[in-house]
């Protein structure tokens, strides 16, 4: 039998939490684990808040994501594996009344060959060179690009400027002339490596899509009905192990035993491995004295300050021209804000009757809104918001979220950074999380499964051997 070994998981996100709960899974009681958080909430940038209306009703708010891909299957599987999945909803299409801010005019993204043709957004001669993409021979070797150079190349420049850039680099709070396709948007380059053609593939994909709603898969995105936090509180209920908030770690030192880890209130712990699922930057000042070659390449991955605030009006005092779910601002519209999501109206549910709902991204385009007080930050969101929609109205209540420092930029090359730092890693220390491998939650709780899993692999191996 293998004997019981000390296991630290190192930050208490949604990667350190899976990460966690993989090792509860598969070590079956052999395992002691202790997961360290040094604030004092478990989930990272998954934070819910329910607000009560003056009436009694409930709005929820979530802070970061709200809704998450079925298409990378691990937050689905992981609500089945904990017994939630009567918590999930179906928060319907992230696609549909969706805008982009081109020249300050606001335009539907066109999500259907007519609404294509009718669009104002792109140019005729932008609109065949987009046609002419199934003429486009793919690429000839498995090297990173950028997701301009990508979408350039496939689809045109006007096409990645008005459309992909956008969009996908909003969703990544980036820049796309920095921004790796292979860490980020994998799947374009799949599609074009497996039909040689974006449209070929999406045709292909929709045939595949239509069989498997008749087989009753899972609906494309899925939310739950408490928020995004009911995924945490969930895991962090199932846990057996050693659970610590407050907690910040002020070294760690390679010993006879393993890893001696020596808290900031004086206090140590003993580890014979470890999982670091912190940011980068964070895992840089941690791992430098045990590898200073580890600590510099970590140290390299750039991240950004990244925040959302979420406006609570009262429904007769907010009148929207058109319905619209989101706009998303590229940063050459020089605005102060990234995004806009019209949250009750993309999920009515969440909302208290007479109650509308207004979530918005920054920090993107103007990072130094990140750290202004809430009294500046809330006046340069409303001055946008009445601008861009003609909200004039006061809020009722506002919900600030913010992460400085701490929203990682994967650049082009950024996998075999990642790969090499992994190659040079002290033994029995494993990094997950989402500077690494992907920045989404499903890439996450991948992430943090996979090391898990290697690491007790790890052990069982020495320990037989």
């Amino acid at each position: 039998m293998m004997e019981q070994k000390n296991v630290v998981v190192i930050g208490g996100g949604i990667t350190g939490l899976s990460a966690a709960w993989e090792l509860q899974k598969q070590s079956n009681g052999h395992l002691r684990i202790t997961v360290l958080e040094k604030t004092n909430h478990w989930g990272g940038k998954i934070h819910t808040k329910t607000v009560t209306s003056p009436e009694g009703g409930r709005i929820i708010i979530d802070g970061g994501p709200e809704s998450f891909i079925t298409r990378k299957p691990e937050v689905w599987d992981l609500a089945h594996e904990m017994g939630i999945q009567d918590q999930l909803t179906d928060p319907g299409s992230e696609t549909s009344h969706m805008y982009v801010l081109d020249d300050g005019r606001m335009h539907p993204v066109p999500l259907s060959p007519m609404a294509f043709i009718l669009s104002s957004l792109m140019s005729w001669g932008g609109k065949l060179r987009l046609l002419a993409e199934p003429w486009i021979p793919p690429k000839d070797d498995d090297g990173d690009e950028s997701l301009a150079a990508f979408s350039s190349r496939r689809l045109g420049i006007e096409a990645m400027e008005k459309l992909i850039a956008p969009i996908l680099g909003g969703i990544y709070n980036s820049d796309p002339q920095r921004q790796s396709i292979l860490t980020t948007a994998p799947l374009m380059r799949e599609m074009e490596t497996e039909y040689g053609s974006l449209f070929k593939a999406a045709f292909a994909r929709i045939k595949t899509a239509r069989k498997e709603k008749e087989n009753h898969k899972p609906p494309r995105f899925v939310s739950f009905a408490g928020g995004a936090q009911d995924l945490v509180d969930n895991l962090v209920l199932q846990l057996r192990a050693d659970m610590r908030l407050n907690t910040s770690i002020q070294e760690i030192m390679r010993t006879e035993q393993g890893y001696q880890l020596t808290l900031a209130d004086g206090g140590t712990l003993i580890a014979d491995a470890l999982i670091l699922t912190t940011p980068a930057n964070a895992a840089a000042e941690l791992l430098n004295p045990l590898s200073p070659e580890v600590g510099s390449a970590l140290g390299r991955i750039r991240h950004e300050n990244i925040g959302t605030a979420s406006l609570v009006y009262r429904s007769d005092e907010v009148r929207l021209s058109q319905r619209i779910h989101g706009l998303m601002i590229p940063r050459r519209e020089k605005r102060m804000i990234d995004a806009v999501s019209f949250s009750s109206e993309k999920m009515p549910e969440r909302a208290a009757q007479d109650y509308f709902v207004v979530r918005v991204f920054f920090g993107g385009g103007s990072p130094d809104l990140v750290k202004s007080n809430d009294n500046e930050l809330l006046s340069t969101i409303q001055d946008e918001l009445a601008d861009l929609f003609g909200i004039h109205a006061k809020p009722v209540d506002v919900i600030f979220f913010r992460w400085k420092n701490s929203f990682p930029q994967a650049d082009v090359g950024h996998l075999d950074l990642i790969s090499a730092i992994e190659q040079n890693l002290p033994p029995g220390i494993y990094l997950a999380g989402s500077s690494y491998r992907g920045i989404g939650v499903p890439d996450c709780i991948r992430q943090g499964k996979q090391a898990a899993g290697n690491l007790y692999n790890q052990l069982k191996q020495s320990s037989y051997s």
